[in-house]
């Protein structure tokens, strides 16, 4: 399934170096992660579009990520935990998932980022996942106001649950 789920992710990439003037980064979640990107993200586009992409080629730690991620214009990828620190950032950040994963990556309906869920074993999904992540390139201001949004709905979620531990717990 390697190719069925990283292909949505390559025409993204190449949209997005076409038609503005952002560069992709190509990183990893994990160590695992290294050569996936290379050999099925970066080494199969066209060189147009590999001129503006760059490669992370040695895995990196939280700090280090998380201080490039809040000066990108946003994030793409088929891993749950880099969106929750870009959101957390307020950067925007779209999930890609299929069945393989656990249910985590629906949480982004729940806080209304549904339309930047894409369940990658679906052809609609991943047919639609190109031109959102443009979309999300041409407009930062309105993503970056729908990143702020859901993540005003996390912290609300979050204030919620912590008065109820007050209440309960003993002083």
């Amino acid at each position: 399934m390697q190719e069925h789920d990283h292909a949505p992710l390559r025409e993204a990439i190449i949209a997005v170096t076409r038609e503005t003037d952002l560069k992709i980064l190509v990183c990893p979640e994990d160590a695992t992660q290294m050569e996936t990107g290379k050999e099925l993200l970066v080494d199969p586009l066209p060189a147009d579009v590999k001129a503006r992409v760059a490669w992370r080629e040695k895995f990196w730690l939280t700090d280090e990520a998380l201080s490039i991620y809040t000066r990108s214009a946003g994030h793409f990828g088929n891993e749950m935990h880099r969106p929750i620190m870009c959101l957390g950032n307020g950067v925007p950040a779209i999930v890609c998932r299929f069945v393989e994963q656990t249910t985590k990556g629906f949480m982004w309906r729940d806080i209304g980022l549904g339309d930047w869920l894409f369940d990658l074993d679906q052809p609609a999904d991943r047919a639609r996942l190109p031109a959102t992540v443009l979309t999300l390139a041409k407009d930062p201001a309105a993503a970056k106001a729908k990143a702020h949004q859901a993540r005003e709905v996390v912290r609300r979620h979050q204030a919620d649950t912590m008065a109820v531990l007050r209440r309960s717990l003993p002083a």
